[in-house]
């Protein structure tokens, strides 16, 4: 082997380098006729070394026949042409060339996009050939396009337009939509950006402004968004939903700004009168409240005064006494269901266990206390409507007055437990005392008379037995399907 073959760029060494270039490289000779390509332009076009060496470029690679714009051939002849003469690398613009289907596909192109530079190789002055090298975009050129025609079909809708903003030149490109958005001449082109920012509505302008300056030195790509407000020029008030990205052309220029607005106009409108539509059953419900506290605030004070009334007569009476105090209880009984369902915030449910657990400790407080009677309550948490929660808690009433009155006369102490439990489609109530039990033969009280017909009201059932010692009431009241 000679010395200059050892050397590197000599000899075999050249075949080894063109071979193991990282890029895509075809040799013409001065008549365009392929004679040397490496392995990677192969790999690249998916052709093999014979079916290019010693062929004419423009028979291995003609322009796609079923392309009628294809100007593949005539831009890459005058490209190859142009560094023939000036002993020049001429660097062409990307160009769309398809190539044929090989690999035993009969006919047929592939669409491929390229950026070539085709390089004279001289020598002693004259160009002894020309070296094709490319760099397929096919990729990125048919991203690119997409984008675009997505581009397009969103500005064909007139609630979206697309705008970009250069800090740089204080200019803004328009889209068409993106004009007549600003109320300008519908056109596209460039305009200023103060005339542009000028149609924001005054109180939006700072907020607009800064969500670009917040984010001049941020990464390519940081996103921007606002939502403000338009005043056009027949004071017609418009309002714009904007989203975009920042865009560096060079590492160190100021920033491009890529937006799309949508006109939202009509979803605020909506919005505000929900809000408006709020705010006024806000008032309603506050004024229903001040309504109610002040009927509650009446009824308690009429309730009050009649029981008071009944008491002061009770005082004065002689035979009628009990009766009338009797009458001041069940008066100061429905005044406490009604305090309930006022302090409940319920106007058609009541909590009944928690009312006549309430209930209980009231009347625990009163004449059982004195007497050395425990009130129990066991009730279970159920909602019942007013009109059943109001009767059951005066039957409770009237039961409980009649075991105190009656079943402990002659004891110094007892007990009385009031049960409130769910049995399948019925609430069951029930009023036991350990006390003397119920006399034979005495006539119903006023209050047993009362207790019957709050029965009848409800359509429950009442049930009486000897509890051994003691009296046992059961009432059973159907319960509403919910």
């Amino acid at each position: 082997m000679a010395d200059d073959d050892n050397q590197v760029g000599g000899g075999w060494w050249r075949g080894a380098v063109f071979e193991a270039a990282p890029h895509r490289y075809l040799v013409l000779d001065p008549d365009f006729i392929i004679v040397d390509v490496n392995q990677r332009y192969l790999d690249l076009t998916r052709t093999r070394r014979e079916d290019l060496v010693g062929v004419w470029m423009f028979d291995a690679f003609p322009d796609n026949p079923e392309d009628p714009t294809a100007d593949g051939v005539r831009n890459l002849r005058l490209s190859l042409e142009t560094a023939f003469a000036t002993r020049r690398p001429h660097e062409m613009a990307v160009q769309k060339y398809d190539i044929p289907l090989r690999d035993g596909l009969e006919g047929g192109f592939e669409e491929r996009y390229w950026k070539p530079l085709n390089t004279p190789v001289v020598r002693e002055g004259e160009v002894v050939a020309l070296i094709h090298h490319v760099v397929d975009v096919t990729e990125e050129v048919i991203f690119r396009r997409d984008q675009a025609i997505r581009l397009r079909s969103a500005q064909q809708l007139d609630d979206l337009a697309f705008w970009e903003y250069d800090p740089r030149t204080g200019t803004i490109y328009l889209s068409r939509a993106f004009s007549r958005m600003l109320g300008f001449t519908e056109r596209e082109g460039t305009a200023s950006a103060e005339n542009c920012f000028a149609r924001i509505h005054a109180d939006d302008q700072a907020a607009v402004r800064a969500a670009f300056d917040d984010v001049m030195d941020a990464p390519e790509h940081t996103a921007v968004s606002f939502i403000h407000r338009l005043l056009l020029p027949d004071g017609t008030t418009r309002w714009l939903s904007s989203q975009g990205e920042l865009v560096r052309d060079h590492r160190e220029a100021l920033p491009r700004f890529v937006v799309v607005s949508i006109d939202v106009s009509e979803s605020k409108r909506r919005e505000e009168a929900l809000a408006a539509a709020l705010d006024e059953r806000d008032r309603l419900l506050a004024q229903k409240e001040a309504l109610l506290a002040e009927v509650n605030h009446r009824i308690k004070n009429s309730l009050q005064l009649v029981a008071s009334i009944l008491n002061i007569d009770a005082r004065r009476a002689g035979e009628g006494r009990e009766r009338l105090k009797q009458a001041a209880a069940r008066v100061e009984a429905v005044t406490s269901v009604h305090e309930m369902l006022y302090r409940s915030n319920e106007v058609a449910t009541v909590a009944f266990g928690k009312y006549l657990r309430e209930l209980c400790a009231n009347l625990s407080g009163g004449d059982a206390s004195g007497m050395g009677v425990v009130l129990a309550c066991e009730a279970a948490d159920v909602q019942l409507p007013a009109d059943k929660a109001i009767p059951l808690a005066l039957i409770v009433n009237e039961l409980v007055s009649n075991a105190l009155k009656h079943a402990f006369t002659d004891l110094e102490s007892g007990r009385i437990d009031v049960i409130a439990r769910s049995e399948e489609d019925a609430l069951v109530l029930e009023v036991v005392d350990d006390g003397a039990g119920k006399r034979p033969g005495a006539e119903p009280s006023l209050g047993t008379r009362i207790v019957q017909g709050l029965v009848g009201q409800l359509g429950a059932s009442v049930e009486t037995e000897d509890a051994a010692p003691g009296h046992r009431v059961l009432i059973r009241t159907p319960m509403e399907e919910r």
